[in-house]
């Protein structure tokens, strides 16, 4: 027993060695070296999540990833004692004006997207409440609303608002499509490492701010560390190594005022064909997958 984990262990760190080998050819054929670029610490997080497992995913949640994969909708529920609530998420870079419109009719919540961690790092983007905090001196009303009472997280997820740079006012279908489909976009070159980039200006060269899409950024250490929708969306879409950048709306219910009920969302799932997924089974998934528990 004892001598095959170290045949394994050596095999192991044979493929390690061989895989940095060829990342390096890669890159000097790309014109860059892995080991000196800027980009290094993008490129080391594209690394670390690739080695995550392959364990294969429980068949509810391989059916909410084939969802997300084909460019559908589907229904995520983060738990109960938390919001509460049921989002409508879809991969961004899948956008289309039609189903802007949907998320604004059949959700009626606040449209906003989720960016992975790998990405806004890169990205070089600001949390709202950290932004607001260095404003403190010259605007000390920000200091007077310093959220610290939210009932349901003790930290929001908010970061600033966006428009792509060829969207007119930003507001109708047609321009927050645009802007979250780029974005999802720009967010899938950056997940895959696709150049050796300064993500910052490719950001700024394509979207101004401020503007009509919300950015969330995800927890640092994802579901380990918080387990809001921002995080349980994208990582939904990391379990299916999908691009972890969602559009994701709270579904409402405008009869009673309050948020659309668990058993309504399910309904709702069930008769447009849509998978019904909850946080739970989520967090599941991704602890069983890459080992916290």
């Amino acid at each position: 027993m004892q001598q095959s984990i170290v045949v394994e262990t050596f095999l192991f760190l044979g493929f390690y060695l061989l895989f940095w080998f060829l990342v390096e050819i890669v890159g000097e054929r790309e014109g860059y070296s892995f080991f000196s670029s800027n980009s290094y610490m993008c490129e080391w997080m594209c690394l670390h999540r690739n080695l995550g497992g392959l364990k294969m995913p429980s068949k509810n949640i391989s059916e909410a990833i084939k969802s997300l994969a084909k460019g559908e909708f589907v229904l995520i529920y983060d738990r109960e004692g938390r919001e509460e609530e049921v989002d409508l998420v879809k991969l961004a870079e899948y956008v289309t004006p039609e189903d802007v419109f949907r998320l604004r009719h059949d959700a009626g919540g606040l449209i906003c997207v989720a960016v992975h961690p790998d990405i806004w790092h890169c990205w070089e983007l600001p949390f709202l409440h950290d932004l607001f905090k260095s404003c403190y001196n010259n605007y000390r009303v920000l200091e007077a609303l310093i959220p610290n009472d939210i009932p349901y997280d003790e930290k929001s997820a908010f970061s600033v608002t966006i428009n792509h740079r060829k969207t007119f006012t930003g507001v109708t279908d047609k321009d927050r499509a645009l802007t979250i489909r780029e974005l999802g976009l720009l967010g899938k070159n950056t997940y895959n490492g696709n150049s050796n980039n300064n993500w910052r200006e490719e950001l700024g060269k394509n979207f101004r701010s401020p503007g009509h899409v919300h950015l969330l950024l995800a927890a640092d250490g994802l579901l380990k560390n918080r387990q809001g929708h921002t995080e349980l969306t994208v990582s939904l879409a990391e379990l299916g190594s999908l691009t972890p950048v969602t559009v994701l709306c709270e579904m409402l219910d405008g009869k009673r005022g309050c948020a659309l009920s668990v058993n309504e969302a399910k309904r709702y799932a069930a008769k447009h064909n849509l998978v019904y997924v909850s946080g739970e089974e989520i967090i599941k998934e991704y602890f069983k997958r890459y080992e916290y528990v």
